[in-house]
């Protein structure tokens, strides 16, 4: 049995623009970033995790299977229509819910690790970019990879993706041959990197995962961050990184180095044009 789990979810369309100049023009359409954030626990620990968010669910909603959306909470409409009316309940009582939902995240053993592709700056450099799921997936392999010593093993979860790409393959048949290349022949992006720690792969619809919930909401909150401030990720000299609000509340649990660097560690862009060492307190 695997010794620990990673719940995996995205934010940010897949697709890139047909042109770079279109991800400055609109709102709407490609998202210049997507972003796979992954939820690492132990076993144990998601089981009391799972645990602690069914017992919050009940405790505000009355029903244990209510679906946490990061959209859905943010959007006034659907946090209407998904919460204060289908479950009768008020703006205080969900607000509530949420501070303890982000209080239950950090009080927990769990580590976020987020990839995210700057898909303007892949285009810039690269004649051919590779598709921006299989780059983030990676990416965030190698850091659960680093993280684990053997004998660890890691079950990898995902929320069901949907949609294809240009040539007609489907994300999910892309992910699942890719996973299966890494357990064989090992990484397409640093040679000589192998992946021994990791274990299966499964896609689940996160109606059905709390934990994939989880993960919903932090690789939104990453998502945000960039969109906001993506041009100072890359900026020296700023001394302190403005974040997102929402971000900024679950910050210290993504993976950092013990002087608290989270750049390369438990954040990565890619492509990486200019390194900044940023750390984070608590």
């Amino acid at each position: 049995m695997p010794t620990h789990v990673l719940y995996i979810d995205d934010s940010g369309t897949k697709e890139y623009a047909s042109r770079p100049e279109d991800y400055r023009l609109a709102r709407r359409g490609n998202s210049r970033y997507f972003v796979f954030c992954g939820a690492l626990l132990t076993t144990a620990e998601a089981g009391r995790l799972r645990d602690r968010i069914v017992e919050l669910k009940i405790e505000y909603f009355r029903r244990g299977d209510v679906e946490i959306k990061s959209n859905w909470l943010r959007i006034p409409y659907e946090r209407q229509k998904r919460y204060l009316d289908k479950y009768s309940v008020s703006e205080e009582r969900v607000r509530r819910f949420v501070d303890d939902y982000y209080k239950a995240i950090n009080e927990f053993d769990l580590m976020f690790v987020a990839a995210i592709v700057d898909k303007l700056h892949m285009q810039e450099i690269y004649p051919r970019p590779w598709y921006a799921p299989a780059v983030a997936y990676e990416l965030i392999l190698q850091r659960v990879q680093s993280e684990l010593p053997a004998p660890a093993s890691v079950a990898i979860i995902i929320d069901d993706m949907s949609g294809a790409t240009p040539k007609g393959n489907q994300y999910k048949r892309n992910l699942k041959l890719q996973h299966l290349s890494l357990m064989k022949y090992g990484s397409s992006l640093r040679k000589g990197v192998a992946f021994p720690c990791l274990s299966s792969q499964r896609f689940i619809n996160s109606a059905a995962s709390h934990l994939v919930q989880v993960s919903d909401l932090a690789a939104y909150n990453v998502h945000r961050q960039f969109i906001q401030y993506g041009e100072e990720w890359e900026t020296e000299g700023l001394g302190r990184l403005s974040t997102y609000e929402h971000f900024d509340k679950i910050v210290t649990k993504f993976r950092k180095t013990s002087e608290g660097r989270i750049q390369g560690y438990g954040i990565v862009k890619f492509p990486l044009k200019k390194r900044v060492y940023w750390t984070v307190t608590e």
